[in-house]
């Protein structure tokens, strides 16, 4: 009966064993699932912003481009602007010339 007993003990023994390897398989696989699950919700919130920041990098350069655009026109018209206003200097230092001489004349 010993033999039986200690072959009965041998094999609950190994049953624990077992069981045990079974609980620590099943914890790292909880584990594994877990990570997984986490790296694919950081590889998702992180490809969300990085589109996010790819729309808002075109908006930008379209941006860019019109401010540009606006700069370009503004610059002609400043020039254009100028262009008038020597023009009117000149005029008017016309102007002053000849009342300068009508004055004398009229003197």
């Amino acid at each position: 009966m010993n033999s039986v007993q200690e072959n009965k003990n041998e094999l609950e023994a190994a049953v624990r064993y077992c069981e045990s390897a079974i609980s620590r398989a099943n914890a790292t696989i909880e584990s594994m699932e877990f990570r997984q699950q986490a790296a694919s919700k950081a590889w998702h919130e992180h490809t969300g912003r990085e589109a996010a920041l790819e729309r808002e990098v075109a908006e930008l350069k379209l941006k860019y481009e019109e401010l540009k655009t606006n700069m370009a026109l503004m610059t002609d018209e400043n020039v254009k602007l100028r262009e008038t206003c020597n023009l009117q200097k000149d005029q008017v230092a016309m102007f002053q010339r000849k009342m300068t001489r009508l004055s004398e004349v009229n003197r």
